[in-house]
């Protein structure tokens, strides 16, 4: 009984925007989440909403790098786990969280049982990983189970709701395993946003070609986490616009801007955003 009381003070700030039953869909639904960076900051909004089934998987480990960006990542976590990091602040959150852990991360031997009994999933999984983010959204719709696709791009975050109704995963994406990185990525960026922010044109091109590191900077990241879990909870209660594939929301707050855009790497080649007036 404790801990259920303790549930309802928790999440007490809710009432108002969500009723007893949504709670109740919220507290049941099971969340798994390939990769830990961006999926870091997903991870603990989710929690914070009031999530407690989790599936989470990372192979790695805080670099200085990552500091500007991934919600864990510190001075005093290099060198430790993703996955253990998160699972210290999730517990501190709420205590009752059920999480299973694969610390290889998301592979062939064991993506079938990381979507497995699952209610949605999240795919942050590195591009570098293409076969296992291929096979992680083949896998979850053979299964039915509901996917939600996130990027962030600078100021801009981007988030696809994929389900058993929807285009493909590699439809939408253009990728394929036999095709180079260089048109990999750049089809993937294609399906992730309407344009490329102006900002970030050069390196992306570096990066897109092989020769520099992507850029990120937090409040686009910390923005995709917000959409994500937004979109997740939206779907699990029935509140608000839903769009799903080939629909996408798109934010960007250098310009000010949200839609929802066309998620289909055909429908455009990248191109700079227009500095805002």
């Amino acid at each position: 009984m404790k801990s259920n009381s303790d549930y309802k003070e928790r999440f007490l700030r809710h009432e108002g925007i969500l009723s007893c039953r949504d709670q109740t869909a919220i507290k049941k639904t099971s969340i798994a989440i390939g990769g830990l960076g961006l999926g870091g900051s997903i991870f603990i909004n989710l929690v914070r909403m009031g999530f407690e089934k989790f599936h989470v998987a990372d192979p790695d480990i805080y670099e200085r790098s990552n500091i500007n960006r991934q919600r864990a990542a510190k001075e005093s976590t290099l060198n430790k786990r993703k996955d253990e990091s998160l699972l210290d602040e999730a517990r501190d959150i709420n205590p009752d969280i059920q999480v299973k852990v694969f610390p290889e991360g998301v592979k062939a031997q064991n993506v079938e049982s990381f979507l497995e009994g699952v209610d949605w999933a999240v795919d942050v999984i590195d591009v570098f990983a293409l076969k296992e983010k291929i096979l992680f959204n083949r896998t979850a719709k053979s299964k039915g189970v509901p996917v939600a696709s996130c990027g962030a791009m600078g100021f801009c975050a981007s988030v696809v709701i994929f389900n058993s109704h929807t285009p493909s995963f590699e439809e939408l994406t253009g990728m394929e395993i036999g095709k180079s990185y260089q048109e990999n990525i750049k089809n993937f960026v294609d399906f992730l946003a309407p344009e490329i922010p102006f900002y970030m044109q050069e390196q992306m091109s570096k990066a897109m070609q092989g020769n520099g590191s992507i850029p990120f900077i937090v409040s686009g990241v910390e923005a995709t986490a917000a959409a994500c879990a937004a979109e997740i909870m939206k779907h699990v209660v029935k509140l608000g616009h839903r769009p799903v594939a080939p629909s996408g929301v798109f934010i960007d707050l250098a310009n000010l801007r949200i839609e929802v855009f066309q998620a289909d790497y055909r429908a455009r080649s990248a191109a700079p955003l227009k500095r805002a007036a």
